[in-house]
């Protein structure tokens, strides 16, 4: 007989197992939902980037290779924050350089038909830029490895450029090293003397030691003008983001910063030298970077990648979407929110200047704080209120509503102006004995009136409010 009774009572224990682990999967999901929600509208942190690549030059003098891998070195540092609450746009604040004194941009200008326009210059380069980066989330999956993004911005660009000019040739007749300027010679070679000359000269060659300033020299700046070696440009980009985790991407780019100069060459429509073109000077510049989020909530990170990854998994079905602002169901605080209405991380539309009415709907946007509005968010004044107040007509849910409203219990606070006496008719509904009618005493009031439980006439009430925002 035991043994039967164990045999009907297994059913009953199994189904109560199931039942405590079906409740304890249900509580355990609950708990990962809100653990990762308690941010309400999170802000990332910025996102610093570090990155290298070749720095190339087109002006009135170019290197005889024209190709964006061809280039000096120049280093760039990036901080990155997003600017709009979809996280589409980011905004980056950057700082950009030669490694001075290390790989300064140098550009060698070889012409054979045209001897004259034989030119070497070097400089160095710092740059401060800001730019707005978009990245295609609006029709690229966020779980998409890898990203293309745009970007334009401005910069503050400082150059120091100097040319080579001056080298050295050996004499043999008093077996000595002298100095002189290039000579370039139609067959290529470089002289001391003019090939106007008519006389063969002595063989130099390039020492690559940029000694002559660009700007005081007149031999190629004719007017010998001191021009400000700063400018400004403007940088457009493109190109690809790889994400490796939730906190590191790589980036493969290129830059081409378009600047307001003509004369970081030194050569333009008024050299000596030769004649430039009318045109500014451009940088290139084609890298790869790495990007670091150190500083963002990594719970808020989790929660976006989960939020991505069932966006491509028909979100609808695994959580339950109703109005489609893409907040699960059961964590969605303000359900039923109109397609297209941009909400917080809880589903709420928002609501800027706190009034109650959210922005897609409030025709005040900027109401002042405390202010009383209507359904459309218009701040309504104090004597259109009282002008439309009557006590005896109002049924207790609108007295109380009323009374909320008057109170701006938004922050939970009475208006409270300062220390009045409490009538002795109303002592006693100062329940707390700390000298002050709250509101939560006032409607305790209110229900003792409407419940006929209260010796308060209808005339009292009337003087318990004013009494109320007398305080």
């Amino acid at each position: 007989m035991r043994y039967l009774d164990n045999i009907k009572i297994l059913p009953v224990l199994l189904f109560f197992s199931f039942s405590f682990g079906l409740h304890s999967q249900e509580r355990d999901w609950e708990k990962y939902l809100i653990e990762d929600v308690e941010n309400i509208n999170p802000v990332y942190k910025p996102v610093i980037g570090f990155g290298v690549g070749f720095l190339s030059f087109y002006g009135d003098v170019n290197n005889n290779i024209k190709n964006p891998l061809f280039g000096s070195l120049a280093g760039k540092v990036n901080m990155h924050a997003y600017v709009d609450p979809k996280k589409h746009f980011k905004f980056n604040l950057y700082v950009m350089s030669t490694f001075f004194g290390l790989t300064p941009l140098t550009v060698r200008q070889r012409s054979y038909s045209t001897p004259n326009k034989n030119f070497n210059f070097q400089s160095d380069f710092l740059i401060f830029g800001v730019n707005i980066h978009y990245d295609f989330d609006h029709i690229i999956k966020k779980t998409s490895f890898v990203r293309p993004f745009i970007s334009i911005g401005v910069e503050n660009v400082m150059f120091s450029s100097k040319a080579d000019m001056i080298g050295k040739y050996y004499d043999p007749n008093d077996n000595q090293w002298h100095q002189a300027k290039y000579n370039y010679w139609t067959d290529g070679t470089i002289r001391n003397l003019p090939q106007s000359s008519g006389r063969q000269g002595y063989f130099m060659i390039s020492d690559n030691n940029y000694e002559t300033d660009i700007r005081s020299d007149t031999s190629i700046n004719a007017s010998g003008n001191n021009y400000s070696q700063n400018t400004i440009a403007i940088p457009i980009e493109a190109g690809l983001d790889f994400s490796i985790s939730n906190r590191t991407n790589i980036r493969l780019g290129y830059a081409f910063h378009y600047t307001f100069s003509d004369n970081i060459d030194g050569i333009s429509t008024n050299s000596k030298l030769f004649k430039g073109t009318s045109g500014n000077d451009m940088l290139g510049y084609t890298y790869v970077s790495l990007h670091f989020d150190l500083f963002s909530d990594p719970k808020m990170l989790r929660l976006n990648k989960l939020i991505a990854v069932i966006e491509d998994n028909d979100f609808d079905v695994m959580f339950g979407d109703e109005d489609g602002d893409m907040v699960p169901d059961v964590i969605d605080k303000c359900l039923h929110t109109p397609k297209g209405v941009l909400v917080d991380s809880v589903g709420c539309p928002y609501d800027t200047d706190g009034d109650g009415v959210p922005d897609y709907m409030d025709k005040q946007p900027n109401t002042p704080p405390g202010a009383i509005v209507d359904l459309d968010g218009v701040e309504i004044s104090d004597d259109v209120v009282w002008a439309n107040l009557n006590l005896d007509a109002l049924p207790r849910s609108e007295v109380e509503m009323y009374l909320s409203v008057m109170n701006n219990l938004g922050s939970g606070t009475s208006r409270r102006f300062g220390k009045v006496e409490i009538p002795p008719k109303f002592k006693s509904l100062d329940l707390d004995g700390d000298g002050y009618i709250s509101f939560d005493e006032v409607l305790k009031a209110i229900d003792a009136f409407f419940d006929f439980d209260s010796d308060l006439s209808t005339q009292d009430i009337y003087e318990l409010n004013d009494f109320f925002f007398s305080q």
